[in-house]
């Protein structure tokens, strides 16, 4: 019976020696900042134990404060009230002299109307949708990335795969920080980091129908630095771990990174069409 004891008590030690050999080596907190500058070093250490939660919530707390800073700039509310401005500026060249006074009351209430709606939708999105967006980003690419690895004959590790998705998903939370900057600066709400810039820069082409351009603009996003940034730490990431070394991880992240920026031009571009569908201005 005491050998029994000291074997158990020894096999005990053996277990809290490699938890506490395991707790060093693994990433976490600390490794957000250094993440970014140093993936290689970071994920040479991660370990297949779920230490992507706290990280996790970080990204979501830091992305649900950036939007409810960019609600409180007010710029949502000054963006929608300059569009329903344009509109009414419209319907009063257009429908003066057409209908009554008392249906351009009616019209002039409507634009009202739909602009308190877009201002909550906006509110929404900037405070709810981002933060879910980001989640589903980690989870979604975290399950591809899963699928890919055990295609290729190796052992897909859950929690590592999802540790690498979180900590490169701070490379575009430091988008979402960049765009707060440039909108506080520019006083406007529609800016932009990738090169989908550049089609305003450029004269209208004829013979593009908008849809056609959302899809380039939709493609253009693709090439964006912090995106770009995002999948550089992915790569890296899945390298230094050994799930998908060598070209395997380039060629994963570039058709996810691909498939990302056709999902969403083709998104933009139905938007665009369903409201040259039914009409509406878009805005």
């Amino acid at each position: 019976m005491p050998g029994r004891q000291r074997r158990a008590g020894r096999e005990a030690d053996r277990v809290s020696e490699v938890s506490e050999i395991v707790a060093r080596r693994t990433v976490g907190v600390q490794d957000i900042l250094r993440v970014l500058l140093a993936p290689r070093q970071v994920f040479a250490r991660v370990e297949d134990v779920p230490a992507w939660r706290w990280p996790l919530l970080i990204l979501l707390t830091v992305v649900t404060l950036i939007g409810y800073a960019t609600v409180q700039t007010g710029l949502i509310d000054r963006e929608v009230d300059r569009q329903v401005q344009a509109q009414m500026a419209e319907i009063d060249r257009t429908q003066r002299d057409v209908v009554e006074r008392s249906a351009l009351r009616e019209l002039y209430d409507q634009q009202h109307k739909a602009g308190e709606f877009m201002k909550l939708l906006t509110r929404m999105r900037a405070i709810v949708v981002e933060p879910v967006q980001a989640l589903a980003t980690v989870l979604l690419v975290a399950a591809g990335l899963y699928g890919l690895t055990a295609l290729t004959g190796r052992k897909a590790e859950w929690h590592t795969l999802l540790t690498i998705c979180v900590l490169a998903g701070f490379a575009d939370a430091l988008r979402l920080l960049v765009v707060l900057g440039l909108r506080l600066y520019t006083h406007v709400l529609d800016v932009d980091t990738s090169l989908a810039l550049l089609l305003r820069l450029l004269p209208p082409a004829t013979g593009r129908i908008p849809p056609t351009l959302a899809l380039e603009a939709g493609l253009l996003t693709a090439l964006d630095p912090f995106r770009m940034w995002y999948w550089a730490i992915v790569v890296i990431g899945l390298a230094a771990s050994a799930q998908l070394p060598g070209w395997r991880a380039w060629v994963a992240c570039g058709l996810c990174w691909l498939m990302a920026g056709g999902g969403r031009g083709g998104m933009d571009a139905l938007v665009l069409l369903s409201m040259q569908n039914s009409g509406a201005p878009p805005g």
